[in-house]
Parts: C-alpha cells; sequence; structure tokens
C-alpha cells in the first residue's frame, strides 16, 4: 500500500499568493462551487431557498446567507459558492436535499475565482469589462467577457468583485486583472 496523498491544487499553482499592486490586493479564492437547475415542472426553488435560509436572486443577483453566497445564472438556474475548507461537501448536501428536483453538479474543479479588492476598483476595472462597471452594487452578479473570456463579475461588497471563470483560463484571466490593475488610472494617480 502506498503513503500516497493527494493535495488540492490551485489554479493557478504556485502563483495563488495574493498579489498587491498598489492599492489593490488580488488573490485566488478557494471556493466550493455547485451548480443546480431545477428540472421542469418539479419546482426546485422552494427547496433550494429553505436550504440556502434566504430567498434565492432573479436575473444579476447575488444573495448571501451566513458564509454560502447564491447567484443567478438563468432560468431555474443558480450557483452556490462557500468557503472550499468548510463547504467542500456543498453538491453533496444539496444532491441529497433536491433529490429528483434538479441536477446538482459539483463545479469546484471546473471554475477559477479571483477576488480583488480595493479603493476606486470600478475605475481600475471599466477597461476591463463591457458594461457599466461603476453602477454596480453589492448584492449584484453580471456575464461579461473579458479578454475573450467568458466570466461571472460578482459585487459581495463595496470595494471588491469577485470573478469566475473556467479554470482553464486561470493564468490569461489573473494575466489580464493583474495588468488591468498595475495600468489603471487609479494606481497611478497614489
Amino acid at each position: 500500500m502506498s503513503d500516497f496523498h493527494l493535495e488540492p491544487c490551485p489554479a493557478l499553482g504556485a502563483d495563488s499568493a495574493p498579489i498587491q499592486i498598489g492599492q489593490f490586493t488580488l488573490a485566488e479564492a478557494d471556493l466550493a462551487l455547485t451548480s443546480v437547475a431545477g428540472f421542469r415542472g418539479q419546482h426546485a426553488e422552494a427547496s433550494l431557498s429553505e436550504f440556502f435560509g434566504a430567498p434565492l436572486p432573479g436575473p444579476g443577483g447575488l444573495t448571501f446567507s451566513g458564509a454560502l453566497g447564491c447567484f443567478w445564472t438563468g432560468a431555474e438556474q443558480w450557483m452556490l459558492y462557500g468557503p472550499h475548507p468548510s463547504h467542500e461537501d456543498l453538491a453533496a448536501r444539496l444532491a441529497d436535499r433536491l433529490h429528483e428536483m434538479a441536477a446538482v453538479t459539483e463545479q469546484n474543479d471546473g471554475w477559477v475565482g479571483l477576488d480583488a479588492s480595493g479603493p476606486n476598483l470600478a475605475e481600475a476595472f471599466e477597461r476591463l469589462v463591457g458594461f457599466d462597471i461603476r453602477a454596480m452594487r453589492p448584492g449584484q452578479a453580471e456575464r461579461c467577457v473579458i479578454e475573450h473570456i467568458g466570466c461571472f463579475v460578482l459585487c459581495p461588497e463595496p470595494e471588491r468583485f469577485l470573478l469566475l471563470a473556467a479554470r482553464s483560463y486561470a493564468r490569461s484571466l489573473h494575466h489580464a486583472v493583474e495588468t488591468c490593475l498595475r495600468t489603471s488610472g487609479a494606481f497611478q494617480h497614489q
């Protein structure tokens, strides 16, 4: 028998440590992610809302209940996320709860989360996203394209954005965000 032990590997590998860029912080988020898609006519929303502990968000919405976040991804579809260390079994718990009502899929290894924060962050991100990010408020989520990469941009609190994209784009997205922060007017005017 082998003593070999598997360890989770961050999407950015050795480059996953948070970096400070002037007033901004950029870090890979260690998230447990689970998608839920309700089956037609099964009314999964009520059971999911009960599990979540709060009403589910509609289009463009982001809601929190304790350490869990939930955002709308489509008709009868949501993505739930929380800190990986405390929510590693999120998909299994949801699958047990929503059995035969919804398709529940663990997304932990399919996505990367980048957490960006700092004063005037929206000003820095203006060149990065194709929507009015200055108008974005806490509790909102947008789907957009960043450098040809399909992303979700979540605003969990003021001066903070959480970007979610396919894990295979982790380095490209990190490079795009880091470059944007390094060259932003908000950084230059310090």
